[in-house]
């Protein structure tokens, strides 16, 4: 038995085996630190990594805690799992090295002749002495990088240079900036920064090389699986009108390219044009389908090219057909009364500190849900302000709002009656029960961890089929939501690849409720003759057409039943098609398409970002360097996220809200964006949480500032160069304590 004095932790540890285990002395050893676990007693050598492994039984390196009670176990064992990813790994190489580095002014290093290995390390010394060599004259000693001043006053370098420069501050995020911090701190000192020439050439140049090479893994599958290419025109803030050019298969999307066509007369002729020799460019034995939105100039260009490419498809854009038939839903009476009525809700809360605090309170969440469509924002908000429906109730009857000035002012009884009538929540939960399916169909195509064209067809028959169920099933009653449907799914989205893609997905050609609608068949050959131009190769693959459907061969493997659900069909095909070669390939090349060009609407802002008024001069091929490494560094990264998205999160959601988001910025004004005051603009909800500890206690609320403050001087103004993170201001609780201070 091990005997020891217990010692109590009075330091501030951060770990959480601290929580569950307390430093013991053993017999004078000073060697190791002894720990002892709070449920089982057991003294545990090594440290809290060993601790750690002893509450979450992993079984490595101590034994087990027999009394750990569940939630702890839980607990270690996910913290020990994030600090193992990559970021807290690079986190920490970064701190490891900051730990042994130095930090001096940046005259410091010269004439040093020390190797990158050892430039910059320190020892306990250090901090009481000087190299002879320098000029003390000229030289800053910084506090030693293992102090807390020493890393206080880095900080502040950093956040100043953000300041100085109006850099976002979720720029902070970006894998690129631990990076760059990193091999900095890996330098040492001596390091001669970059100037802007070197920026501007042979850095800039290399990386575009980079980049080049990074996706040319990607387009290494292209033969193998097909491309879908993806365009979509937009406006941007300065009326140039731009259309986005990008190349998707199942192992990725890259960015080709981004046209000006402020010039062009945006006709059927001049996309053909376009498209046509982007065809060209990428090869049409590659090319399966061209997909764009479903404006009139875009249809007729891809009939055009139909015409002329008799071996490709053009489709229209999935989400955006979906998010029309939602903004035709949001017209219905019933819809068009319960989304009103709960803009002016979520207006009123997002635009009054108090207000906001005060709901921040009682339910914990946020109620505004942006999401990647304005009709989904819509409806994600509906089912958002439905879930917390009692903490608004609650919060409405509650004495510190009855107590309060809002509860007297005409604005605030008429959000109470809204929030306290039966018949509003009624209309929300209708709208929910009438859109709910066709937002899942929505989530589906615009998701992009496994393509959707083998699903699209059945989820919209399942949508509907949902629709009439949730309201009754009396045809009545869905009718009307079931025209707006069928008017743009019958008639402008469905096509045979739909109906191919169906038939050739396992999991439904093997389903008890596969459909047996001769459409289905039809679309399967029609896309046979289109995308197998060799008349003998297509025979060969329709006569394979028969082992696919009895389950022979490779097909009726033990392994091909049981993972049909768990890869996905490109996978599944790709595993078992061996043995029909010429079917294998065609599956492949339908099922690994996309649904629709979303990947161009999720990077309308890199062009802006690139030709602000601060880059006015760059040149045509500089910028289009920039945009092109800016484009397919984000399409990356977001694959790399897709990779480890969970299956319970929503795909939909933004990570930020538009600026000009109609769930939270007033329509009193009508002013443009660039013209609204940032007090007017936000300035409640950026106080929101600061607010939350003293107003929200006060009977008398802050007021918005939005019509007050016409007139006044401008606090500050959004420009375009400039990236507001929203999210921030309404889903962050941010603090502006200084983490340095004693009092913290």
């Amino acid at each position: 038995m091990v005997k020891g004095k217990e010692k109590s932790n009075v330091s501030l540890r951060r770990d959480p085996s601290w929580k569950y285990s307390v430093q013991v002395d053993v017999g004078g050893e000073k060697t190791y630190v002894y720990l002892k676990c709070n449920f089982c007693g057991k003294v545990v050598k090594g440290g809290v990594t060993r601790m750690k492994e002893h509450l979450s039984c992993s079984h490595k390196n101590v034994a087990p805690c027999a009394s750990v009670p569940d939630n702890v176990k839980d607990e270690i064992a996910a913290y020990m799992k994030k600090s193992t990813t990559t970021k807290h790994l690079q986190q920490e190489q970064f701190d490891e090295r900051i730990e042994q580095g130095a930090y001096y002014g940046s005259e410091s290093g010269k004439g040093s002749t020390s190797t990158i290995n050892n430039r910059g390390a320190r020892g306990p010394m250090d901090q009481y002495m000087v190299n002879p060599g320098e000029d003390r004259g000229q030289t800053q000693m910084m506090p030693a990088a293992d102090t807390r001043e020493g890393r206080r006053q880095v900080c502040m370098d950093i956040g100043r240079f953000f300041f100085e420069n109006a850099i976002p501050f979720n720029v902070a995020t970006s894998p690129a900036y631990f990076n760059m911090l990193r091999s900095v701190g890996l330098y040492g000192r001596g390091l001669k920064a970059p100037s802007m020439y070197e920026l501007r050439t042979w850095i800039l140049k290399e990386e575009l090389h980079n980049t080049e090479q990074s996706i040319e893994e990607i387009k290494r599958t292209w033969s193998e699986t097909g491309v879908t290419i993806m365009s979509d025109g937009w406006s941007d803030m300065k009326s140039r009108s731009l259309i986005n050019i990008l190349v998707n298969n199942p192992y990725g999307t890259v960015f080709l390219r981004s046209v000006e066509a402020s010039d062009e007369v945006k006709n059927a002729e001049f996309i053909f044009n376009l498209l046509d020799g982007v065809v060209e460019e990428i090869g049409e034995q590659l090319v399966v389908q061209v997909v764009t939105d479903n404006a009139s100039a875009y249809k007729a260009a891809g009939h055009i090219l139909m015409e002329k490419r008799k071996h490709l498809y053009w489709t229209p854009c999935a989400a955006h057909c979906i998010d029309l038939i939602l903004e035709q839903l949001g017209d219905l009476p019933q819809h068009k009364n319960a989304l009103s009525k709960a803009k002016k809700i979520t207006k009123f809360i997002y635009n009054h500190s108090w207000v906001l605090a005060l709901m921040r309170k009682f339910s914990k969440k946020e109620i505004i849900r942006p999401a990647t469509t304005r009709f989904a924002t819509s409806y994600l908000t509906l089912q958002s302000i439905l879930d917390v429906r009692q903490p608004l109730e609650a919060m409405f009857t509650s004495t510190q709002w009855l107590n309060s000035a809002w509860a007297k002012k005409p604005e605030g009884k008429e959000i109470r009656r809204h929030i306290l009538n039966d018949k509003f929540w009624a209309t929300v939960t209708y709208a929910i029960l009438s859109t709910r399916p066709l937002v899942q169909v929505l989530r589906l195509v615009d998701a992009e961890k496994k393509p959707a064209m083998g699903f699209i067809y059945n989820a919209m028959d399942e949508a509907k089929e949902l629709i009439a169920h949730n309201l009754g099933g009396e045809e009545a009653s869905y009718r009307e939501i079931w025209d707006i449907i069928d008017a743009r799914w019958e008639v402008q989205l469905h096509r045979h690849l739909h109906a191919a893609a169906y038939y050739l997905n396992p999991q439904f050609q093997y389903s008890e409720r596969k459909s047996s609608n001769p459409e289905v068949k039809l679309g399967l050959y029609h896309c046979m003759e289109r995308l197998i131009p060799d008349l003998t190769v297509r025979e060969i693959a329709d006569l394979q057409l028969v082992l696919f459907r009895n389950r022979e061969g490779f097909f009726g493997l033990h392994a091909a039943k049981s993972t049909i659900a768990k890869r996905s069909p490109v996978e599944w095909w790709i595993q078992f098609g061996d043995s029909t070669p010429e079917l294998q390939s065609f599956a492949i090349r339908v099922l690994g398409l996309t649904c629709s060009s979303s990947g161009c609407e999720r990077n309308w802002s890199t062009y802006s970002q690139v030709q602000t008024k601060r880059r006015n001069r760059l040149s045509t091929l500089r910028m289009n360097s920039l945009v092109y490494i800016m484009h397919n560094k984000r399409l990356r990264d977001r694959r790399l996220r897709n990779k480890g998205l969970k299956d319970d999160e929503d795909p939909l959601v933004c990570e930020d809200v538009a600026s000009d988001n109609e769930w939270f910025i007033d329509d009193e004004t009508n002013l443009p964006l660039s013209d609204l005051q940032l007090e007017d603009l936000s300035v409640d909800v950026l106080r929101g949480d600061a607010d939350q500890g003293g107003a929200s206690t006060s009977a008398t609320p802050h007021t918005s500032t939005s019509s007050a403050s016409k007139g006044k001087r401008k606090v500050g103004t959004i420009e375009d160069d400039e990236d507001l993170n929203f999210i921030d201001t309404i889903g962050e609780e941010d603090s502006l304590e200084d983490p340095f201070s004693d009092g913290t």
